[in-house]
This record gives C-alpha cells, sequence and structure tokens, in this order.
C-alpha cells in the first residue's frame, strides 16, 4: 500500500511541475488575441494603405501582400503561370483591375476590387475572390473560371 501511495505522490509532482511550465498561447496570425467563443474577424481593408505599383506577374512569379492600395490603368496583368494572394487590399484600375491569362492563379481575400471591367479572366486563369467588394464588369471567357463569395 505505500508504494501506491508513493506513485500517487511523483505523479502528482510530475503533473504539478508541467502546469507550472505551461505558457499561454501565441496570439493568432493577425496579431489579436482570440475571444473565448467568438471567431477572428480579419481587419478591414486598408484606408489609405501601403501604395504598391500594378503588379505585372508572368512565368511561374509568386505575389502575396496584404494591406495595400494597388492603383494603375491595369492593377493587375497576371499570366504564364503566375500566383497572386492578395489580402485585404484595394485593387483600382482606371480600364482593367485585373487582367488574368495564361494559367494564371489569383486569390483575392477581403478588400475591394474595381474599374470599368473589374475582371478580365481568360485562358485557363483562375481567378476567386473570397469577401471582397467587386464594382465593374466581370468578363470571363476561353477556360477562365471565376469564383465570387
Amino acid at each position: 500500500m505505500k508504494r501506491a501511495a508513493a506513485f500517487t505522490v511523483s505523479a502528482v509532482a510530475v503533473l504539478a511541475a508541467c502546469v507550472a511550465t505551461t505558457s499561454s498561447p501565441p496570439p493568432g496570425p493577425s496579431g489579436f488575441a482570440e475571444r473565448e467563443g467568438a471567431p477572428e474577424e480579419p481587419p478591414p481593408p486598408p484606408a489609405g494603405g501601403v501604395r504598391e505599383e500594378p503588379i505585372e506577374c508572368h512565368g511561374s512569379d509568386i505575389v502575396a501582400m496584404t494591406d495595400c492600395v494597388i492603383e494603375g490603368e491595369v492593377a493587375i496583368d497576371a499570366h504564364g503561370n503566375c500566383n497572386v494572394t492578395l489580402t485585404n487590399c484595394e485593387i483600382r484600375g482606371s480600364r482593367v483591375a485585373i487582367d488574368a491569362h495564361g494559367n494564371a492563379n489569383i486569390v483575392i481575400t477581403g478588400g475591394s476590387v474595381s474599374g470599368p471591367t473589374a475582371i478580365d479572366a481568360h485562358g485557363n486563369a483562375n481567378v476567386v475572390i473570397d469577401g471582397a467588394a467587386v464594382s465593374g464588369v466581370i468578363d470571363q471567357h476561353g477556360n477562365a473560371n471565376v469564383v465570387t463569395r
């Protein structure tokens, strides 16, 4: 019986040591601590954001940006096997906001896309707009795929 009691005390000592060395988890990737029971929401798109030059992506280029403003006659020109991922960005084209062709893959999360032609997707391009406001014509032809949600 003494042996069982000694094991119990040792196990309690080990558990106490583990509890003493644990710490709370780090905040989520956005820097906001999670609130219990409430899903974390992304921050709103930038009011001014970091201004970026229009994006020309070709070949096997990979472009990823967050919290930015991209303006130009064609704000994003993506072709070849290019991959563009933008989060909480304002994309403004005076003629076309997003021109995707070839096998380009573009994912826009949050923010906005605006221009007389918001999206011109052709060839085998794939464009996914997730939670971003879209203002302008969406022109999809060829084998292109445009998904807005």
